[in-house]
């Protein structure tokens, strides 16, 4: 299936925050749907294999006995039974019989066990799985449309749980970066895939997206066993870029890097061309001022591209989801590519109510504040956003 990314559910996030989205991928990223997804298999596996008993030939095979070894290969993926059972019951009717079974007896068998389960197929369990639920609304796709981000790795948990998948047993460590960023589905995945020891970092407040975030304890619910240490100290930015940062989302633990700088600058314009040319002017300062890298970061990557195309100045590079390489210089972008970089100077231009206003548009004007080492601009047209007024 063609699927959404997670670059473009955090851009339709920020460009229509529609209610029935944000409740899908809310409610795919809480520790309930995994749960939920875990009973529902539960329940496939008790009910769904129906019909009644076999006959092949004169020999009549119970359900019952068919029941019986298929729940006994419960260590074997749902999907993946019915060869050994169709086994079982050849086996079955051999001894019944008396005599060895035909070619044609032993296909019938092996064709007559599979048409007994309900689905053969992950994607139709899948959907199943909201019926069950009571929540069919909660599934968006029709035929031809890319499947949303939220649904991609629960199909794929489902599809490791019904028809198995090799776990890379080569790896003796995982790493995982942005924590924050990764699902109970997600991690439930991992867990499948990677037996090994797994070393889990990341920061809740440099989330994209606050409706899918995950945060220490709910790594620990999905992995009991975890060992997780909280890191608290600042690397990146200096103690007055840092306490700006934390007007936008606080964060008492968090300890700054002891390097002071320049106070961050909140510049007000009356015009969006006002602002440009201002824009234009801290390019020209900055390429005199012997620092290697700035960022210009902007909400949406619409944005992004609008400001490239009206600053046009030289030596300014647009870095996209669709982007191959990344050179040091000037660069425009939106938080969520800036996610992991950082620059000696940063600017976050538009920064108006009308821009920023959102939970999510929060989360990403504090990853675009924080990306700055150095120093940091901010300008607006109009009404300056209330995560700085507040």
């Amino acid at each position: 299936y063609p699927f959404q990314t997670f670059f473009e559910q955090v851009s339709a996030l920020l460009d229509n925050p529609d209610p029935a989205f944000i409740e899908r991928i809310r409610f795919k990223s809480s520790f309930e749907f995994l749960s939920q997804l875990n009973q529902y298999l539960l329940h496939v596996e008790n009910n769904y294999l129906m019909g009644s008993e076999l006959r092949v030939g004169r020999t009549v095979v119970p359900l019952s006995f068919i029941l019986a070894k298929f729940k006994a290969y419960h260590r074997v993926p749902v999907l993946k039974r019915f060869p050994l059972v169709a086994q079982d019951v050849r086996n079955y009717v051999r001894d019944a019989a008396g005599r060895k079974l035909t070619g044609q007896e032993k296909g019938t068998i092996g064709e007559a066990i599979p048409r007994m389960f309900r689905f053969h197929q992950v994607p139709d369990f899948y959907r199943d799985f909201y019926r069950w639920l009571g929540k069919p609304e909660l599934f968006r796709h029709e035929p031809g449309q890319r499947l949303e981000y939220a649904d991609v790795f629960a199909l794929i948990y489902l599809r490791i749980r019904l028809e198995g998948l090799s776990a890379y047993e080569h790896v003796k460590h995982l790493l995982v970066d942005e924590m924050q960023d990764y699902t109970p589905v997600h991690y439930a995945v991992l867990s499948r895939l990677f037996s090994c020891r797994k070393t889990i970092l990341g920061d809740v407040s440099q989330t994209v997206n606050p409706y899918s975030a995950s945060s220490a304890e709910t790594i620990e619910r999905v992995f009991p066993q975890a060992e997780v240490v909280k890191l608290y100290r600042s690397y990146r930015s200096t103690i007055e870029i840092t306490a700006f940062a934390q007007r936008i989302t606080p964060n008492s633990n968090l300890i700054p890097l002891e390097r002071h700088g320049q106070e961050p600058r909140v510049l007000p314009f009356e015009s969006q061309e006002a602002e440009l040319q201002a824009v234009l002017g801290l390019i020209t300062a900055f390429q005199s001022s012997g620092k290697h890298s700035l960022g210009i970061i902007c909400k949406t990557l619409r944005q992004a591209r609008a400001a490239h195309q009206a600053l046009l100045a030289p030596g300014v590079q647009l870095l996209t989801d669709e982007s191959t390489t990344f050179k040091e210089g000037i660069i425009i972008t939106t938080a969520h590519l800036a996610k992991g970089l950082e620059f000696d100077e940063v600017i976050v231009p538009f920064a108006s109510a009308r821009t920023y206003k959102t939970e999510v548009d929060k989360g990403m004007l504090y990853v675009a504040c924080t990306r700055a080492m150095h120093q940091l601009t901010l300008t607006y047209t109009g009404a300056l956003t209330l995560f700085l007024t507040a």
